[in-house]
């Protein structure tokens, strides 16, 4: 003891030894942290932020865009199907109509006795949203689909973009006036174009001679379900 203090060899005194010393250094870098981050940090994170941004969002609008393609065409498959099964339960032809209001794509489906062709409130309908439209056949990119790669059989009739019938059997004809019964057989299949961010992105929907109803794709080199 020295001076009424208390001394270690290692340590020295307690009150100005290493621990001590170390333990003030420590407080006053931890408070030194506790002030926040300096402009130069803060536009490092903002940097790398940004780069992260420019890879992931045009990923993630692919991504976007895909799912909203397919959804919209699982819509107009349920449309076209609940259009066969009206000409079933009503015992008739019915006919769906495909076409353009205000642009933007409407599909409904109506009685061929009593339609009218202007879409009704109380027809079966689904509205497209405006990056759809009904174009016609594609040019300039996809190959056409056949009905070798739609059913397997290279000899099958089928219309394009051409509005479908279902006879009173919901089996698929061609078109037919009132009054007229709906017994000429064939397939059918009608094509979309979707466009968004100047990209564009095609999609179809196929009612075979047997009323099989799918969905098409075009992933750039191929046709796929």
């Amino acid at each position: 003891m020295r001076n009424g203090k208390t001394s270690c060899p290692i340590l020295g005194d307690s009150t100005e030894g290493p621990l001590s010393r170390r333990l003030h250094t420590e407080v006053e870098t931890l408070s030194a942290r506790t002030d926040g981050f300096s402009l130069v940090e803060l536009l490092v994170v903002m940097a790398v932020m940004l780069v992260v941004a420019a890879f992931a969002v045009p990923s993630l609008t692919n991504t976007l865009d895909a799912y909203r393609v397919r959804s919209t065409v699982n819509s107009i498959s349920g449309l076209t199907q609940r259009c066969r099964l009206q000409s079933l339960k009503k015992n008739t032809s019915e006919r769906m109509y495909v076409q353009t209001n205000g642009g933007k794509v409407q599909l409904f489906c109506q009685d061929v006795v009593t339609g009218t062709g202007v879409l009704q409130s109380t027809d079966p309908q689904i509205t497209l949203g405006e990056q759809f439209s009904i174009p016609g056949t594609p040019t300039g990119g996809p190959t056409l689909l056949t009905g070798a790669t739609m059913w397997g059989s290279s000899t099958a009739v089928f219309g394009t973009n051409l509005p479908p019938y279902f006879n009173s059997r919901g089996l698929p004809c061609g078109a037919v006036g009132v009054g007229t019964a709906c017994s000429t057989i064939k397939g059918y299949v009608y094509y979309f174009k979707y466009t968004s961010q100047n990209r564009s992105r095609w999609a179809a929907l196929s009612i075979s001679p047997a009323g099989r109803i799918e969905n098409w794709f075009w992933n750039g080199t191929a046709w796929g379900n």
